[in-house]
């Protein structure tokens, strides 16, 4: 019988080194799929489009200087064309072809409306558009790193009080956003004890003039326009029929449809909007600078895609720690979601950010502005 020869203890310590080495390294996580939802046709495009470009800049940037040990990001997109119906199909698309464990959303209905899937599967989700009440109510896995609804769309109340204004009209488009931008104004316009007329609308509507005559007949002072390009068509009929009472509408208005619609009558209208003198001006002047290099054209509206893009790029400085920081006991959203609460000082292209425990964020704060032309289109309003 041959003698088995002893193993060296030298040669089991490397073994063993090489074992637990190779399981530690099999349990980093090399790659990491997020995905975006929002409206890349039909309406809003502006809050979808370059929105999803300035995201996948942020990626495309954070892989081109990762280290070893930080995870490979993936971003997947689709189209929700801005219909809140959309939202759960969208959603699950993304769960089942690419596995995500982050989702970003713009529409406020569908954030509502995946708010169980989300839990479910222990996703976190991102709001990179809007921040408001609403929100704050909503379960653990959702932030909303954006402005607020209630500052933002209360700078059209301020200045019709401001202005003098007491009797005013207000087309709402039927979606959440819209229906909370209208609860602030009302509740700031009541406490001046301005009349309000809110007048609902559908959501394809595009003709106003039923209740444009009544309007004119009633002597309204006002016209505030809450909803997308289909108002253009009512601030024309509006103008058409000889009423001058000045325009306010949504941070949506630089939509160029808008403007087509309107057939120009847009101008001159007042609206909620940010710039890069709003936030950080260098570091946004840096961002719309790399954004037309890399896509070869400019933002619409320049204040969905650098929200959007301090969004993303806020997630990846946590993702990027991943391997370093979260323990194999701890869920994935778990450890995300604690990390993101620890935010209290982010430096993006829109201010300095930081995420209370709600999950609603702090630092981005609009300005109200005027549709000037359509070649200058923005003009910021002196008080």
């Amino acid at each position: 019988m041959k003698k088995i020869k002893s193993i060296p203890n030298a040669f089991i310590v490397l073994i063993g080194f090489l074992i637990f080495f190779s399981g530690c390294e099999s349990g980093k996580v090399q790659e990491l799929n997020i995905g975006y939802i929002g409206p890349l046709s039909v309406r809003a495009t502006d809050l979808g489009i370059d929105p999803s470009n300035a995201m996948l800049l942020a990626v495309e940037e954070y892989n081109s200087n990762r280290l070893q040990d930080e995870p490979k990001v993936n971003l997947y997109i689709e189209d929700d064309k801005w219909d809140e119906a959309n939202a759960i199909p969208a959603y699950k698309k993304l769960r089942q072809e690419h596995d995500i464990s982050i989702v970003f959303i713009s529409n406020t209905d569908g954030t509502v409306l995946v708010q169980d899937e989300i839990l479910k599967d222990h996703v976190i989700l991102i709001n990179p558009l809007n921040n408001g009440e609403l929100f704050r109510s909503l379960n653990k896995n959702s932030f909303n790193i954006a402005k607020s609804t209630e500052q933002t769309n209360g700078l059209v109340a301020n200045r019709i009080i401001e202005l003098g204004l007491k009797k005013v009209a207000l087309f709402q488009f039927p979606n959440d956003y819209m229906t909370n931008a209208t609860r602030e104004v009302k509740r700031l316009l009541d406490l001046s004890e301005v009349e309000l007329n809110i007048i609902p609308v559908k959501a394809n509507q595009t003709t106003f003039i039923d209740h444009l005559k009544q309007l004119k007949e009633d002597d309204y002072d006002a016209y505030v326009f809450f909803g997308y390009k289909e108002f253009g068509f009512g601030m024309k009929e509006a103008r058409d029929m000889g009423i001058t009472a000045p325009f306010f509408a949504s941070t949506v208005l630089l939509d160029p449809e808008f403007y087509l619609n309107s057939e120009g009558t847009v101008i001159g209208s007042e609206f909620p909007f940010f710039t890069p003198t709003d936030g950080n001006f260098t570091l946004a002047e840096e961002f719309l600078t790399k954004y037309e290099k890399r896509f070869d054209h400019s933002p619409s509206s320049v204040w969905p895609p650098m929200q959007a893009y301090d969004a993303m790029n806020l997630i990846l400085s946590k993702v990027k720690a991943i391997n370093n920081s979260k323990d194999k006991h701890t869920d994935f959203d778990d450890w995300l979601r604690e990390a993101l609460l620890e935010v209290n000082y982010y430096q993006g292209v829109c201010g300095n950010i930081a995420i209370s425990r709600s999950g609603a964020s702090k630092g981005i704060y609009f300005s109200l502005y005027k549709y000037g032309s359509k070649e200058n289109p923005i003009e910021k309003i002196k008080r």
